[in-house]
């Protein structure tokens, strides 16, 4: 049986629609933060200049919005050759804004602040950025009521270096959507057991790999947190997993200045009673970290809407014996001469987490 599928690419830029779009791609993963897209054109719009709203609708059957964000330069292209509207979501301008004085936490926050709020706020001081206020998820956590300077923002500290601060110590990533929208979720260790949809052999094309390795296993971690300048140097905490049969016994060390509560390294007695606790932090990374570390990139044919934070059971690549949940941390599309296609960057290993997804629409 032969599948024909027709193609639909369509770009509206500054409320025009282009009528000489050659092809199209782009790409949502978690650790870059905003989904990026190129479009590819015969020459520049009429109408229509950087950080203007550009929307691709696009698909092979499934035609909805691919991307939607503001177009940031037109680069002239030799293959194809044409010219390319680099185009990104507005979660970019954190990267291009920062405080021109110093911010004290104590002074924005004098009772403390959860993550999330933290977060929210930073979003907030940034122009042209907008997020809907139950999109960004947290701990639930307290934070700057031990030590508070150690949130402060230092002018000079782009608005993103600061989120990403906040989410290293939280174990959480921000970034966007598609769509635009800001979401900020936990996405750590093995995934849940309740996969939002299968990647089986039939759903792949060619080139798709896998990996299982132990080379970055660790059965042990040493949490440090903030340090009260004392000279005797950060509060810590450990934690401790049997050693997987033939893996070396290793150790992991995570450090964030962001811990304020852990154990004295003069007294041996807990410090600090509010805040991050290093042990808890501890409890979380190793199952981040003892355990078989399972990636894969697997291109297929598949005309979905997905996007990170998913969980995908990857019911393929036999010889690694691929077979479990995987976080989908990254999503790929390309449509043009080449049809469509899209490509899934999958990790995973360890133990399952009960993590909930955000929403993919």
């Amino acid at each position: 049986m032969v599948m024909v599928r027709t193609l639909a690419l369509t770009v509206t830029f500054a409320s025009e629609v282009l009528t000489d779009v050659i092809q199209a791609r782009g790409q949502v993963v978690a650790d870059s933060g905003w989904p990026s897209c190129s479009v590819f054109v015969m020459s520049k719009p009429a109408t229509g200049n950087e950080e203007d709203a550009i929307q691709v609708v696009a698909g092979a059957g499934n035609n909805t919005i691919r991307f939607q964000g503001v177009v940031r330069r037109f680069r002239s292209s030799a293959f194809p050759k044409a010219l390319e509207v680099v185009c990104s979501g507005t979660l970019a301008y954190t990267a291009e804004w920062s405080p021109q004085e110093d911010v004290y936490f104590d002074d924005a926050f004098p009772a403390g602040a959860d993550d999330a709020t933290i977060v929210r706020w930073v979003l907030d001081q940034v122009p042209g950025v907008t997020y809907v206020s139950g999109d960004i998820d947290g701990t639930g956590v307290t934070l700057g009521t031990e030590a508070p300077e150690a949130f402060d923002w230092t002018k000079g500290t782009n608005a993103w270096s600061y989120i990403q601060q906040i989410d290293r110590a939280t174990l959480c990533r921000t970034y966007q959507d598609h769509l635009g929208a800001i979401r900020r979720v936990k996405m750590i260790g093995h995934p849940d057991l309740t996969p939002a949809f299968t990647l089986a052999p039939e759903d792949m094309l060619d080139g798709a790999t896998g990996q299982r390795n132990t080379e970055q296993t660790r059965n042990n971690v040493r949490v440090l947190g903030h340090d009260f300048g004392d000279g005797l140097g950060p509060v810590s905490a450990e934690a401790t997993a049997t050693v997987i049969p033939g893996v070396p016994d290793r150790w992991e060390i995570f450090s964030s200045d962001l811990i304020e509560s852990g154990i004295d390294p003069d007294t041996g007695i807990w410090d600090g009673a509010g805040g991050l606790r290093a042990d808890e932090i501890a409890n979380q990374v190793i199952l981040d970290v003892d355990k078989e570390f399972v990636d894969a990139q697997i291109p297929s044919w598949r005309d979905d809407v997905h996007g990170p934070g998913l969980t995908v059971q990857l019911d393929a690549l036999d010889r690694l014996a691929i077979g479990e949940p995987m976080w989908v941390a990254g999503y790929m599309w390309e449509v043009g001469d080449n049809g469509w296609q899209v490509n899934y960057q999958l990790t995973g290993g360890g133990l399952p987490q009960d993590n909930p997804p955000p929403p993919v629409v």
